[in-house]
């Protein structure tokens, strides 16, 4: 996926997180929502390199932590900041997921 893409993709979650157009609260969208921009963070991740690791021993963010960090990294990434990193928010998304297999 081109950067350009990951821009257009943080955009639209951005966007239709933000639309009041939609009728939905982020009670009836939210863990859709956090589901899709974790799958584009993940996506980034796997393009950037990374030196040093992650903080992988801290705890695990807040449901509203993890919400307000997305939001602020795919605002970052749409606006055309692409190489944003949000270290804390990347390792609780793998922790978590690892969790889950």
């Amino acid at each position: 996926m081109s950067l350009d893409a990951f821009a257009g993709q943080a955009a639209s979650l951005i966007a239709g997180f933000e639309d009041p157009d939609t009728g939905h609260g982020i009670a009836d969208e939210g863990p859709r929502w956090i589901e899709a921009a974790e799958t584009c963070v993940l996506m980034r991740i796997d393009q950037l390199r990374l030196i040093g690791g992650l903080p992988r021993h801290e705890p695990p963010l807040t449901v509203e932590q993890r919400l307000h960090r997305l939001q602020d990294l795919l605002r970052l990434w749409a606006e055309g900041c692409l190489f944003a990193v949000d270290e804390r928010l990347f390792a609780d998304i793998l922790n978590r997921r690892r969790e889950k297999s």
